[in-house]
């Protein structure tokens, strides 16, 4: 493929048009306008060659990209268009990135370089490809207590160097906290979010994640360290805890304010986290600046004194115990040989309760059950319970579009005879298929966006979405993007976005039919679910005989 140098155009490799990329985003599939054929658009910003996409947030998208003069991958973070374009305002956000990249700290994620190219500003950084924070989290939803606090501590130690270089970060979150390894973690995007942001916000309208926004910069206060140690705290609240210190889903500036007055008790949220890490966390989200740390340098003390409180563990008396057994009371007993009759003597006598609890509430009465009757009704009884343990696992971690998990609870659920086989094959082909309808789906919300009235759980509007990633979505407001997690919107709504991107005719439209009829069926929207699946398999005859597989309860007709 052809590459498009900086302002010409991108040619097709099929039929050699000129395809002019100029508004597309890097590395999306445009049509070329003569043949069809979906060319991804390749985009060099100065040296640096977008090579794939590593993440989509608030304030842009991370490419990682070739830094041709070093012949090295580096991290290059494309600022959205209405986030910069005025001269002094790409002014200032290279001084910050300037300022920035004279930070040289282990916690901290170096800044190579930054400029302005194809009319957006762009910096360049270290890869730092082992995960976030916010990925982490993702996956156990309760990280361990002393992962936390080394996490605290080094982020600490980060924010410390920056702010002897005058830097505050006001974007700490877990997204912004990346690892190098399972140890080292380092936080990344410092100084941007306040010049690429300043523009955006109004009274009512607060950028960034709300959870972990200090309560000073929603009264329009002056910020300083002390509302990073806000937002670090917040973020710490919540990886041990499984929940932010909030509880209330809002983007008003004025409903914030007063849930922050009032966070949640981490010992009654998570009543096994220890006092030193629950007294360090509450006092970095003190709603007063001067209640929390005046120093990184006490604060890193004072996580540091938790994390070796918690490595020595509770202390315990001990007393002198006489300890007493059943054999020193009865004095000798037999030999091993003669004990062995015994044990055989028990495990015959578990198997014969077994088999008369398999006869007693599974075989139909009047029944003569044969041995090999008898063992494969003893398997459907004993399978049962596991089994529908995976399936109510399964359908709570579809409720939360966690697809992966949700195809884990069916893959290991272990089942020794035929008789749930069948139905683990099906659900496992589902799962597969609802990691199949969200990967497009987010591919379709980067590529070309959602634009239409959309509501979340708690009941606010959006205009749209911008973009999305596994964990969340950027939803559209009116001065500025929200982000929120996938559970906030309702399956319904979901599979509204989904089916606007099927195009009558289009080679896949059945096949993102079907895979919308799969959504729809497993969130309990049965007769939607029936009309796209009989859509799809009018579409592609090779549908039709799996209706009755994969949606049993819905009729076949032809």
């Amino acid at each position: 493929m052809l590459m498009a140098t900086n302002g010409s155009p991108q040619m097709c490799p099929a039929c050699g048009t000129a395809i002019d990329t100029t508004a597309a985003e890097p590395l999306a599939r445009v049509a070329c306008p003569n043949c069809g054929k979906k060319v991804r658009v390749e985009r060099t910003f100065d040296h640096f060659v977008v090579v794939e996409t590593l993440g989509v947030g608030g304030m842009g998208t991370v490419y990682k990209a070739r830094d041709t003069h070093l012949d090295r991958f580096v991290a290059l973070k494309l600022l959205r268009r209405d986030l910069g374009g005025q001269e002094d305002h790409n002014a200032r956000l290279q001084q910050e990135a300037r300022v920035a990249a004279s930070l040289n700290h282990p916690n901290v994620v170096q800044v190579f370089d930054s400029g302005t190219d194809h009319g957006q500003f762009y910096v360049v950084m270290e890869l730092v490809d082992h995960g976030s924070l916010d990925d982490l989290m993702a996956l156990q939803p309760r990280l361990p207590e002393k992962q936390v606090l080394e996490t605290g501590i080094q982020v600490a130690k980060g924010l410390r160097a920056a702010h002897r270089k005058g830097l505050i970060h006001r974007d700490v979150k877990p997204a912004n906290i990346l690892f190098v390894d399972e140890h080292a973690a380092k936080i990344s995007d410092f100084g941007l979010a306040g010049v690429a942001t300043q523009r955006l916000e109004t009274d009512s309208v607060i950028w960034g994640t709300p959870q972990y926004v200090a309560p000073e910069r929603l009264n329009n206060q002056t910020e300083d360290f002390r509302s990073d140690i806000y937002s670090l705290g917040a973020t710490l609240f919540h990886a041990v805890a499984g929940k932010a210190p909030i509880e209330g889903e809002t983007n008003s500036a004025a409903a914030l304010r007063e849930l922050k007055q009032r966070p949640l008790d981490l010992h009654a949220v998570a009543p096994d986290v220890s006092t030193a890490t629950a007294r360090v966390l509450h006092r970095m989200i003190a709603v007063e600046p001067a209640r929390r740390f005046s120093s990184y340098d006490e604060l890193v003390a004072e996580l540091e004194r938790a994390r070796r409180r918690l490595e020595r563990g509770p202390r315990r008396w001990r007393w002198p115990l006489v300890r007493f057994s059943r054999r020193s009371l009865e004095g000798p007993t037999e030999t091993a040989p003669q004990r062995r009759p015994r044990s055989l003597l028990i495990l015959l006598a578990l198997s014969a309760g077994l088999a008369a609890a398999v006869i007693f509430f599974v075989v139909p009465r009047g029944v003569s059950p044969s041995w090999t009757d008898l063992t494969a009704w003893a398997t459907v009884w004993l399978e049962r319970g596991p089994w529908n343990r995976a399936v109510a696992n399964y359908k709570e971690q579809v409720a939360l579009y966690n697809f992966p998990a949700a195809a884990e609870a069916i893959k290991n659920v272990k089942l020794f005879g035929p008789s749930f086989k069948q139905a683990q094959e099906t659900k496992e082909k589902k799962a597969q298929l609802l990691i199949d309808w969200k990967t497009a789906l987010i591919e379709d919300l980067n590529h070309a966006h959602f634009s239409g009235v959309i509501e979340d759980s708690s009941g606010t509007r959006y205009a749209g979405i911008a973009s999305a990633t596994d964990e969340g979505l950027s939803m559209k407001l009116p001065y500025g993007i929200a982000w929120v997690t996938w559970d906030k919107l309702s399956p319904k709504a979901l599979l509204a976005v989904s089916e606007s991107f099927i195009k009558p005719g289009a080679r896949d439209a059945a096949d993102r039919q079907w895979r919308c009829a799969v959504f729809a069926s497993e969130t309990g929207q049965i007769e939607t679910a029936r009309q796209l699946a009989e859509a799809a398999a009018n579409a592609n005859p090779e549908y039709r005989e799996q209706i009755s597989v994969l949606f049993p309860d819905n009729p076949q007709t032809r």
